[in-house]
């Protein structure tokens, strides 16, 4: 095996093993390995899992040793229920980021998803994942198992630890996008976009007032920037408006670390002659940047449809 085979198998040995000595007939790497290249392969249960490797037991004994065959499905099963779910996480975690090909300008888009088919007390806490989704890589680069979305929250900083953030832009949905986010992305050496809706009400309304008076001034004397889309498709007409202005007169930017603009997006679709609208407003840690803003609002949503829906 060459050395960049192996490489995974020494982010496997993160996960401690949690089952007694004589019950070990074969190795937590070597189960571990079987079902990554199960679930690789498009297994989506324990049973589809040992169908794969006994279909390539010679080229999984190149990597790993398996003096009794593949195990047996309940074997696999067994050894899951057992693992430390978060410590499996940040195996997978560090996996992925080392395949990564890092980028300042990459785009990290957080969002949680509740696995199909699954319910919390079978899976002990793995039934809602918090994923991180690399736009430029198109990858997931790391996740956190929590008990349900409600517990999401508590789930973002340990996620966000496991994170090399240098440069890059995270992207949150409003359940995240508080002060305390804010500070933990700074620190850790990344820029934010946060949508900023009733959760955090009062500095809502403090943006909402700023749009307004630079809509009623027609942003002269503002430090603003904006940028448009429109897309015809499938019988519908989606305009996308991007407004960007500069956070230091904002009464409470002091209150959000590295806090340097706010955005407003408004979409509105037309439909079989229907108009709907919708507005979103952004606290921002990049300077007024309107194209950017527009890049990052839009690319956050790749975490839906290029990871959540294939879960589906």
């Amino acid at each position: 095996m060459s050395e960049d085979d192996t490489v995974i198998m020494g982010f496997l040995k993160i996960v401690p093993d949690p089952r007694i000595e004589r019950c070990k007939k074969y190795s937590l790497e070597s189960i571990l390995f079987i079902a990554l290249t199960g679930m690789l392969c498009g297994a989506d249960s324990f049973i589809e899992i040992v169908d794969v490797a006994d279909a390539n037991l010679e080229w999984l004994k190149k990597y790993v040793d398996l003096p009794y065959g593949i195990p047996a499905h309940d074997t696999v099963c067994r050894v899951f229920s057992l693992i430390d779910k978060n410590k499996f996480c940040e195996c997978f975690s560090a996996w992925s980021q080392s395949l990564q090909k890092h980028s300042s300008s990459d785009i990290i888009a957080i969002d949680g998803k509740s696995l199909c088919g699954a319910y919390g007390e079978s899976l002990k806490g793995m039934a809602h994942m918090l994923h991180a989704w690399s736009i430029e890589n198109g990858l997931c680069i790391a996740q956190q198992a929590v008990r349900d979305k409600s517990n999401e929250i508590t789930a973002l900083k340990p996620l966000l630890e496991m994170l090399d953030l240098k440069g890059c832009i995270v992207t949150t949905d409003a359940i995240h996008s508080h002060k305390k986010t804010a500070t933990l992305i700074s620190e850790r050496g990344g820029d934010y976009a946060l949508p900023i809706k009733d959760n955090e009400k009062d500095f809502k309304e403090e943006i909402e007032i700023l749009f307004t008076d630079a809509f009623k001034k027609e942003f002269k004397g503002c430090d603003a920037d904006h940028f448009k889309t429109l897309e015809k498709e499938h019988g519908r007409i989606e305009e996308r408006n991007y407004w960007v202005l500069d956070a230091a007169d904002l009464p409470k930017s002091k209150e959000w670390s590295n806090l340097k603009s706010v955005g407003l997006c408004q979409r509105e679709r037309t439909l079989k002659g229907k108009v709907t609208i919708e507005q979103v407003y952004y606290a921002m840690s990049f300077e007024v940047d309107a194209k950017r803003f527009a890049r990052v609002a839009r690319d956050h949503w790749q975490v839906e449809n290029n990871l959540h829906w294939i879960l589906d």
